[in-house]
């Protein structure tokens, strides 16, 4: 049977434990001075310039160049490149230039579900962000 003073006891116990121990005092956060040490080297961004001359090296558009001529190599601004440097981005941008055959209850439902789509190039603006193409279930 629980008396009186064992129920005090309790009461007096757990509300000691939900209160915090010490006062607690907001303090600014240290910051240390000592360089971190970086395992992470910065990229350079050559502006959009397929070009790139580095260390008595050249570079297209990734593929290495050489000074003197090979066999297949083409020639640009001094150096000898392979055939990939220069076909690949023709044929990247050919395939991306294309747009398939839309049908007409494709643009009816884009038409109806988006003001600013335009036919054309099948895209709408939407409130935030570039222009987007129109998906629709046709």
């Amino acid at each position: 049977m629980l008396t009186r003073s064992t129920i005090i006891s309790g009461a007096v116990a757990c509300l000691l434990l939900a209160l915090p121990v010490g006062s607690a005092v907001a303090a600014p956060a240290v910051i240390s001075s000592a360089p971190i040490p970086s395992y992470v080297t910065q990229a350079r961004y050559h502006h959009g310039r397929p070009f790139i001359l580095r260390r008595n090296h050249a570079y297209w558009h990734g593929h290495r160049g050489y000074r003197y001529y090979r066999p297949g190599y083409r020639r640009y601004n001094g150096w000898w490149f392979p055939p990939a440097a220069f076909a690949l981005g023709a044929i990247i941008g050919g395939a991306l230039s294309q747009h398939g055959p839309v049908s007409s209850r494709h643009v009816q439902w884009c038409y109806d579900h988006y003001r600013s789509y335009r036919a054309s190039d099948n895209t709408f603006q939407p409130y935030h962000g570039p222009r987007r193409q129109c998906r629709s279930p046709y």
